[in-house]
């Protein structure tokens, strides 16, 4: 049976700020292990792959600010396999995603199966994660769509629950879905026995999700459909088209098609994941998984802590030193601090909407941001100037540009910096500096195979991001 995995990867993971951000939002976080959700979401989908299981593609949908992460993460993994980006032109939540999916799916010479997963999910065990999506495979081979649920540890508000039939069955009959029950219901749903949580993981024919998007909302299948057919290739991407897609509504795979299984007449199973499962969606999920000290902290950089308890604590640079507190967490950025009782975490959302009010740029990026030639980090910054730290990895090159209002001094730190400036090209030293003026067109190059490192200060009336006209730009952007 030939099976494709598809990865969304859209979400912005606002519960975990200030780790998470738009432009870098937590399944791109290397949160457990030395890689990314992400990243462990694409090896667990190899992984499926044995004798009677092949793996044929990977489909990985996104959207335009995570493109470049998502491409240099796959290119860190160093895969073998064909992997499909399409890149949403808007978000419009998880049932026009996989519409999408299924619509590049079915373009094959044969019918697949789909196994659809988010990308920020941790799963401790994956042996066994394997064995239930290969009975789930199986299930869906019958025409049946089916669900991975996973055995409650504890009653929790913050999850859907799944109710299924008592049958010994590994493949069992969904009976209802319950979005997010209060505190009792949930206590009275792990007493009753028969539930599960919804992971949000689905199992499908890529042409049954087709049919029952069609039943289920008509306009997201019409107009992700006609966005389909018009799409174009950009060089690492599939791009629908924009102005369709826009006019499809925002919907979830649950409320558009789950939920309302039996009036479509489709049907619905379940099969019980064994492993541990996380969608590690507030520190205290993190924590849960972190390995803790004797007094049951959790922490991550440099901290040192004296009579504190059952703390969760991250720190990027700094020490973060803790004397006499109990049941925090904090987060300790560059450019943010959170501070927050661990029973209030659920409430995140709410400190958000607060930020985004007067700190909106604080929800956006990270002081260091990520681009498809390397990265930068601001040092400093004021009204008319701003300090940057840029470093341009192996062979890379920034776009050929030009500023209106502002000039730029470069000084390079490490490595040697290649300079096409007004038509003129020359090479400068570590410790060699250039003077860029407002309006000239200019581009910095690194041909060589290490990283080059610069120090950029720029000066003007105005100093943002904005201020770019680009001439030539090998990523395609505009």
């Amino acid at each position: 049976m030939k099976v494709i995995p598809v990865i969304l990867s859209g979400g912005s993971g606002t519960r975990l700020w200030p780790l998470s951000r738009n432009y870098f939002p937590k399944q791109f976080l290397k949160l457990i292990g030395n890689l990314s959700l992400f990243q462990q979401s694409i090896k667990r989908a190899l992984a499926l792959e044995e004798k009677n299981f092949e793996v044929n593609k990977i489909i990985i949908v996104s959207n335009e600010h995570h493109r470049f992460l998502v491409l240099e993460q796959i290119e860190e993994l160093n895969l073998k396999k064909t992997v499909e980006i399409i890149l949403e032109p808007e978000p419009r939540n998880t049932a026009p995603a996989l519409t999408l999916a299924a619509l590049s799916s079915i373009q094959s010479d044969c019918e697949n199966i789909l196994i659809v997963a988010p990308s920020d999910h941790h799963i401790s065990n994956e042996k066994l994660y394997r064995q239930s999506v290969h009975q789930a495979v199986k299930s869906a081979i019958s025409n049946n769509i089916v669900t991975l649920g996973v055995t409650p540890t504890r009653p929790d508000a913050g999850y859907g629950y799944i109710e299924y039939d008592n049958s010994n069955n590994m493949s069992k009959d969904v009976i209802s879905f319950i979005e997010k029950p209060d505190i009792n219901s949930a206590k009275q749903m792990i007493a009753h026995g028969n539930y599960s949580w919804n992971s949000g993981i689905f199992i499908l024919k890529d042409s049954l999700w087709l049919e029952a998007i069609k039943k289920g909302n008509k306009l997201i299948y019409e107009n992700v459909t006609k966005s389909f057919k018009k799409k174009a290739y950009d060089n690492w991407f599939l791009r629908p088209d924009s102005s369709s897609f826009i006019l499809s509504p925002s919907d979830s795979i649950d409320y558009a098609v789950i939920e309302h299984a039996k009036k479509f007449k489709l049907n619905l199973k379940v099969v019980l994941l064994k492993s541990d499962w996380s969608d590690l969606g507030t520190f205290t999920a993190i924590g849960e998984i972190e390995k803790k000290d004797k007094l049951g902290n959790v922490f991550k950089g440099d901290i040192v802590s004296l009579d504190s308890k059952e703390n969760i604590v991250f720190s990027s640079k700094r020490n973060v030193s803790l004397l006499g507190v109990n049941d925090l967490v904090v987060v300790d950025t560059v450019d943010s601090l959170l501070i927050a009782n661990k029973n209030n975490i659920q409430d995140i959302k709410s400190l958000v909407s607060l930020l985004e009010k007067k700190h909106k740029h604080l929800l956006d990026e990270h002081i260091k941001v990520n681009r498809p030639w390397g990265s930068y980090s601001t040092i400093d910054f004021d009204a008319n100037f701003k300090v940057k730290r840029i470093i341009v990895k192996p062979n890379s090159k920034l776009s050929y540009q030009s500023h209106n209002f502002r000039s730029e001094h470069w000084v390079v730190v490490k490595g040697l910096a290649t300079i096409l400036c007004d038509g003129n090209l020359f090479d400068l030293h570590e410790n060699e500096s250039t003077f860029i003026k407002k309006n000239s067109k200019h581009q910095l190059i690194n041909n060589q195979n290490h990283s080059l490192e610069i120090i950029e200060v720029q000066i003007g009336e105005k100093v943002i991001e904005e201020d770019i006209t680009r001439f030539d730009d090998i990523y395609g952007r505009s």
